[in-house]
């Protein structure tokens, strides 16, 4: 299909409707979430419904004027299929939101396949099927015969009851020519087919379908038989039309445009200048210092103070440009409900999501790349860790879990959750296929921190099953990489019999930082600011040696050491005067011995993604004025080293490769 018009004019306009598109597909999706909860009859609902058909009513008049004629097409059905609903005055019970969805789905694909230059799907099979749904809730205001069923024409006294048909085929009732065909035929007979899934089931597969019914119509008792099986669920009062007149909360029109799109790519592109530019001044400091002074005072004072100021633009320009990056991370977690609820239903299961810190932000591409991993933690979740409604009801929970989803600042990292309060994670089990697998060592005892580890390990699963949810174990060990990859570090916390807790942290973004620069064992590394509570210098004979671990006089207390030169793999140079730097929380602080500090720098970060070379404590890598690599200290994980080998009673050992690179110049 080829666009309208053409030319660099329209290729413009065209990525203005893919973000319009993208707006009004979350608002409907939001909506109908909204709808499935609201009681039919209250005002909220009502409006709800408004904005529903605002969206879709622009999403049609957008497709048209950009020559999109398949999602003109698909949004055209939508607005009609909610026109019928009104009229039908039927509930936003699960399978009518559940075919909707569909809609809304099958909208998006349209548009993704015109931004990919692919074919139009409204013509697939699958498709297809989709729109006869939609068209039928289109026509939900009459009978099959033709006669009205809506308020229209009873006066809003007669009321839909919608059933839920189950379906399992067998050899037996194929040879009498009953399919699902057949039975999808027979329900479109008796009413109004809102929704139609498959299931995996033991043996084969099973169908699950949701029809409105006519009152005063019922299943023919006869379809026992043939396997069908029903239950009904208590009619609801039809819908009263919106009166705009009538009194209550109304939402605000929205303001004038104070947001201008920008694609990302052109802010990559600006960033990546914005590194040059403190790449390059990170020079001309290093250059300043380094020249004695030997031009005139006059000249080189102008110099000092040009130096100066441009530091403080590059700055602003900095802090500019990543307030524009920065999204907030609740855009994340909407789309995440669609995946608990799709879950929910798929096992049967009764799940609530509670959202905390929405509006916590973060770099736009920490949120597109984290996306992934989280589908698959509440999925797992969902799937394997909340047990199903009468599991809790014996052992005195709530019928429905409770999945929380949570962000919240830390420094300058991020920290998202996502817990549960299902079952917890069963570890004598994990142990025991730990073990059958040789992932444990002989006698070597399955700990918190070595707990995840298993879990991780590609492939491993204690769930002999399979299901659509969650698959058959994959994914732990995808998920830990994917955050590895963005630099930040996967943490758990189970309890049994009361849930589990994943936590992703996660740098809030991965471009510009302040860093302190130190040296140790003649290898740079930057230390990020923001993890620093303070920096002391000491007499290396004041250093203790307790158990294997080294320790400092701190504030009354005593203060664990951790050397970076054992640790990485670095020679030891034993100054008699050494730097530390507290790290840490107030409750467990952390030092670390540097042998030289090199003040405080604006650093480009380089995430190591090749896990051929990344090592654990290492965030990235940077290049410094002088031209030397510098890495990043991964302040987190180094906290984890140090707790995992006092655990197991080591001294500071290294841990994996080398964290030494050459130093160019």
């Amino acid at each position: 299909m080829s666009a309208p018009g053409g030319g660099e004019f329209f290729e413009q306009f065209i990525e203005d409707y893919f973000a319009e598109c993208e707006e009004h597909l979350s608002t409907a999706r939001r909506v109908l979430l909204e709808l499935e909860r609201l009681p039919a009859a209250d005002k909220a609902s009502a409006l709800a419904r408004q904005e529903l058909s605002r969206s879709l009513h622009t999403l049609k008049g957008l497709s048209g004027m950009v020559g999109v004629t398949s999602a003109e097409h698909v949004a055209h059905v939508l607005e009609d299929s909610l026109r019928g609903i009104e009229r039908a005055g039927t509930r936003f019970d699960a399978g009518l939101v559940d075919t909707l969805l569909s809609g809304v789905d099958l909208l998006e694909r349209c548009v993704a396949a015109r931004r990919a230059g692919g074919a139009a799907p409204d013509a697939t099979t699958d498709a297809s099927a989709v729109l006869a749904s939609l068209e039928e809730l289109a026509h939900s205001n009459r009978s099959p015969a033709g006669g009205a069923v809506g308020p229209a024409a009873t006066g809003g006294e007669r009321r839909a009851v919608t059933y839920r048909f189950a379906f399992t085929p067998s050899p037996e009732l194929m040879q009498r020519g009953i399919n699902v065909e057949t039975i999808r035929g027979r329900l479109k007979e008796l009413g109004t087919l809102l929704d139609g899934r498959a299931r995996v089931v033991a043996g084969g597969v099973a169908f699950d379908f949701s029809v409105a019914v006519p009152a005063g119509r019922e299943p023919d008792p006869g379809w026992r038989d043939d396997g069908l099986e029903w239950s009904a669920i208590a009619p609801v009062a039809p819908v009263a039309p919106a009166d705009d007149s009538s009194e209550g909360p109304r939402r605000a029109a929205p303001a004038a445009a104070s947001v201008v799109r920008v694609e990302l790519g052109r802010l990559d592109a600006v960033m990546r200048l914005v590194g040059d530019l403190v790449s390059t001044r990170a020079r001309l400091d290093d250059a300043l210092r380094h020249s004695n002074g030997r031009a005139s005072r006059s000249a080189w004072d102008v110099v000092e103070e040009a130096n100066a100021l441009m530091e403080r633009q590059l700055r602003q320009l900095r802090e500019g440009v990543m307030r524009i990056r920065l999204v907030q991370v609740g855009e994340v977690f909407e789309r995440l409900r669609f995946a608990v609820r799709d879950a929910a239903r798929e096992s049967g299961k009764q799940v609530s999501v509670e959202l905390e810190g929405q509006g916590t932000e973060i770099d736009k591409l920490v949120v597109d790349r984290i996306l992934e991993p989280l589908l698959h933690l509440v999925r797992n979740a969902v799937s394997h860790g909340i047990e199903t409604a009468e599991e809790r009801l014996a052992k005195g929970k709530p019928a429905e879990g409770r999945l929380l989803l949570r962000a919240a600042p830390s420094g300058d990292r991020i920290l998202v959750h996502v817990e549960d309060d299902g079952a917890g994670i069963d570890v004598a089990e994990v142990e025991t296929q730990a073990r059958a697998r040789g992932l444990l060592a002989p006698g070597e005892a399955l700990d918190a921190a070595s707990l995840l580890d298993v879990l991780c390990a590609p492939g491993f699963s204690t769930h002999g099953g399979v299901d659509r949810t969650s698959g058959r174990g994959v994914g732990m060990d995808a998920v830990r990489a994917a955050v590895r990859a963005l630099a930040g570090e996967l943490t758990l916390q189970t309890v049994p019999g009361r849930g589990t807790s994943f936590a992703i942290e996660l740098p809030l973004t991965l471009m510009i930082i302040d860093a302190v620069i130190v040296e140790v064992g003649r290898q740079y590394y930057a230390v990020p600011q923001l993890v620093l509570r303070e920096i002391l210098q000491i007499e290396t004979s004041s250093v203790v040696t307790f158990e294997s671990n080294e320790v400092i006089h701190y504030r009354g207390g005593v203060l664990p050491l951790l050397s970076l030169s054992p640790l990485f793999g670095l020679p030891d140079d034993r100054r008699p005067s050494r730097y530390v730097l507290v790290i840490g929380t107030a409750a467990e602080p952390m030092g670390i011995l540097v042998d030289r500090l090199h003040g405080l720098r604006e650093i480009v970060v380089q995430p190591v993604v090749d896990p051929l070379v990344s090592v654990a404590g290492i965030a990235g890598a940077t290049q410094l004025g002088d031209g030397k690599v510098s890495l990043i200290l991964d302040s987190a994980a180094v906290l984890r080293l140090a707790a995992m080998q006092r655990q197991r009673g080591e001294p500071h050992v290294p841990r994996r490769g080398t964290a030494a690179l050459p130093q160019s110049s």
